[in-house]
């Protein structure tokens, strides 16, 4: 069953309108919606929507989503969107997450390219320093990202420290 992208200005559970898609990977479609109950504050909902077909293919992927809504619920650090709700409506599953206003490195990678420019060495080194506290912090939850990519790190609009993001393909060690 293939699930449309729902359309901007619908409300979902009384309480998320959707603005926009943002992305859509291999399970879920994210949007960029208001949260009408926090001042019409911005946040993402992640909508589990796999693309595959068959039981064993929509269970693995129901189990994939609900394994990535309890990491991010047990993840508590400043450069992670905040998990805020996970629930299901109408049939479709989402998560709520912070909205973070900014561009991913790839997208910033990308514009110094068109530039003729690229990172330096000690922006990367930085860029690295500041990043490896959060992967040394979720490895000490026993999670493995399994993604990190200039896509799925983002720098925040004012700020100076990476995000990490799309926590969608985690492994929880043993």
């Amino acid at each position: 069953m293939k699930l449309e992208p729902i359309s901007p200005g619908t409300i979902i559970k009384d309480r998320y309108e959707i603005i926009q898609v943002l992305g859509q990977g291999g399970f879920g479609r994210t949007y960029l919606a208001k949260e009408l109950d926090r001042f019409k504050e911005l946040c993402v909902l992640k909508e589990f929507c796999p693309s595959g077909s068959g039981e064993y293919v929509l269970n693995k992927s129901r189990e994939l989503f609900t394994r990535e809504a309890e990491v991010l619920y047990k993840l508590k650090h400043p450069q992670i969107p905040q998990f805020r709700a996970w629930f299901e409506e109408t049939d479709r599953l989402f998560l709520v997450q912070d909205y973070i206003q900014g561009k991913t490195y790839g997208d910033l990678l990308n514009l110094r390219r068109i530039e003729g420019r690229t990172f330096s060495e000690a922006e990367v080194i930085q860029w690295l320093r500041d990043l490896l506290p959060v992967l040394d912090y979720i490895h000490s939850q026993n999670i493995i990202h399994r993604d990190i990519s200039p896509d799925n790190i983002m720098l925040p609009d004012g700020g100076t420290k990476p995000i990490l993001i799309d926590f969608g393909v985690v492994k929880q060690a043993m």
